[in-house]
This record gives C-alpha cells, sequence and structure tokens, in this order.
C-alpha cells in the first residue's frame, strides 16, 4: 500500500513532465516521423498478405490522429492480378475505433481521382440474416465516374462513354455465404455509344452509336434477383427516350480465389421513343422489334417485352402489355 501512495506522489509531481513526455511522442509519430520511407515496407507486407495477388504504391503516407485516426496516402497505385491496375490522387482511410477493437473491416475510406472521379465507402454493422449469419451495412457514393475507365476496368464488351454518379446500400456477409440485399440508385450523364458490335446468341450484332443526356437506373438486389424498379433511357428531345422496367437473376458467387456472378432468367418490358434520325442509322438493328412500332409525326414509338430463361439462348419478343 505504501508504495502505492509512492506511485502516486510521484505522478502527481512529475505530471507536467510525464504531459510533455507523451506529447513530444505523439507529435514525433504524426508529424515528424518519416512515413514515406514506409511505402516498401507497407508494399512488400499487402502482396505479401495477399500471395502476391495484389501490389500498392504511393508517393507520400501521412497519419492523423484528431477528429479521428486515420492514414492518407497520396498518388496511389495499385495492381492485382484479377484486375486492371487503378490509380487514386489521393487516399483517405479512417478505421472505426470499435471496428478495430472487434476486428471488423468497419471504418471509412474515401478516393479522390479513382476511375476520374470520387468514391465514398463507409463500412459498419449490418442486421443478421434469418439464417444467423453476420452481415456489414456497406455504402457507396461515386460521383463523375469515367464510364470509359470503368469499362475498360470491368472488361466488357460494348465501348462506352459518359460520367457516373452512383448511390448504394447493401448488406452482405464478406464471404457471400448468402445473396446480399443491395439498393442501386444510378445516374449516367452525358451517355455515349460509340459504333461497336458484340456478340449475342443470335450471332454478332452492330449497335449504332448514341448519344443521350442521361440514363437513371433505381433498382434492388435481392435473393440473387436485381428488379428495376424505375428505369429512364435519355431525355425529351434525345434521338431515343423512353423506360425500361423488370428483373434479372444476378447471383454473386464465391470462387475460391475470387467473386464472379451468374447471370440468370430475364424479363423487361420496354417502352422507346424514337427519332427519324436514329431510326435510319440504326435500321438493321431495329429490324427485330419492328413489329411493335407505332408511327409517331417525328419517328415511332417502340413497346416490347424481351426475356429468355438463359442469357446464352435466343431471347423471346411480344408486345407489351
Amino acid at each position: 500500500m505504501e508504495q502505492l501512495r509512492c506511485l502516486l506522489k510521484i505522478i502527481r509531481e512529475g505530471k507536467g513532465k510525464i504531459f510533455v513526455m507523451v506529447f513530444s511522442a505523439l507529435v514525433f509519430l504524426f508529424f515528424l516521423f518519416p512515413f514515406d520511407d514506409l511505402s516498401d515496407l507497407i508494399s512488400s507486407q499487402v502482396a505479401k498478405f495477399s500471395n502476391n495477388t495484389v501490389y500498392v504504391q504511393f508517393e507520400r503516407l501521412k497519419m492523423s490522429l484528431f477528429p479521428t485516426p486515420g492514414v492518407k496516402m497520396d498518388q496511389v497505385y495499385i495492381e492485382s492480378i484479377r484486375t486492371p491496375a487503378l490509380s487514386a490522387e489521393e487516399l483517405v482511410i479512417t478505421p472505426s475505433v470499435t471496428g478495430l477493437i472487434q476486428q471488423k473491416p468497419y471504418g471509412h475510406v474515401v478516393a479522390k481521382g479513382l476511375l476520374k472521379g470520387d468514391v465514398d465507402v463507409q463500412v459498419g454493422k449490418g442486421t443478421k440474416t434469418e439464417n444467423g449469419v453476420e452481415r456489414h451495412k456497406i455504402e457507396v457514393t461515386a460521383k463523375k465516374i469515367s464510364l470509359h475507365d470503368l469499362r475498360e476496368m470491368a472488361n466488357l464488351p460494348v465501348l462506352l462513354k459518359g460520367q457516373l454518379d452512383l448511390q448504394t446500400t447493401a448488406l452482405a456477409d464478406l464471404s457471400f455465404q448468402e445473396q446480399p440485399d443491395v439498393e442501386v440508385d444510378m445516374t449516367i450523364n452525358k451517355f455515349e455509344l460509340p459504333p461497336s458490335n458484340v456478340n449475342t446468341p443470335m450471332g454478332p450484332l452492330t449497335l449504332p452509336d448514341l448519344k443521350l443526356s442521361s440514363v437513371e437506373l433505381k433498382g434492388r438486389l435481392a435473393a440473387g434477383r436485381f428488379v428495376i424498379e424505375n428505369g429512364t433511357i435519355g431525355k425529351p428531345g434525345d434521338e431515343v427516350y423512353g423506360t425500361i422496367k423488370g428483373n434479372i437473376g444476378l447471383t454473386i458467387v464465391n470462387r475460391g480465389n475470387g467473386f464472379g456472378q451468374q447471370i440468370g432468367a430475364y424479363n423487361f418490358e420496354v417502352d422507346l421513343k424514337t427519332k427519324r434520325s436514329f431510326q435510319e442509322r440504326a435500321a438493321l438493328f431495329l429490324t427485330f422489334i419492328d413489329g411493335y412500332k407505332t408511327p409517331t409525326t417525328d419517328g415511332a414509338q417502340y413497346k416490347f417485352k424481351v426475356s429468355a430463361t438463359n442469357p446464352m439462348m435466343p431471347p423471346s419478343i411480344g408486345a407489351a402489355r
């Protein structure tokens, strides 16, 4: 007991010195420590823990303590054997204190200059499934993402241009034992589809060039099915303007060495108004739905439904109700 009293006395008498020592240590750690020299170490550790499948490089590294602990990296370059290389002008990672204690991937990530836009990701605790599987709540906000760069990253067969704005909220377990619940609100501004050829179940198909003021899509993924609640193609005055509703099977699959998706049956109802200029340019493409055309003063209106039990099967096209 006497030793404890002595210890408390020393702390009281030397609290000023202790404060200065702790403050100096923090100043050294967060302001004077050469974090930039850790680039090679961090890159090697990321490669080690990813079994040499992911490589990270950056120019500058800074750490902050207030208002929340975090890490900021400038001129970040990420390369993976499964995806094309990605770069960002700035990457800020703010882990959640609760997540650190519980060893969960909770936190906040902001990437500026990613795919020529800005991406904001927040991960927190979500509700459990009916089978008791723990899920994370993942919120993603993306602004002014280059559709051309996104298309290259996703290796899509169709050329695309435009700027993507995205707002999505998901409840998912990161191992995908069960299918996630995802709400999607997406807008593409200044959409452009240059002339291109794509392979379809009916053979190669030539797509005409198309420019739209915007494309808007609002939907929900649940139980392995994505439902388009509201889809708007173009705006009044564009060469093509209309709506699309329906659903498509979309299952996320854990393949052990990565994740993939399986596309299933689909069923869509489409209502399009086209101008004569587009009809002339897309005469061959519009032949497939010519039976569902109603002439208008400046072009035509097409109302039809398209469906298939498998994306590799030729679709069935009929009149919309």
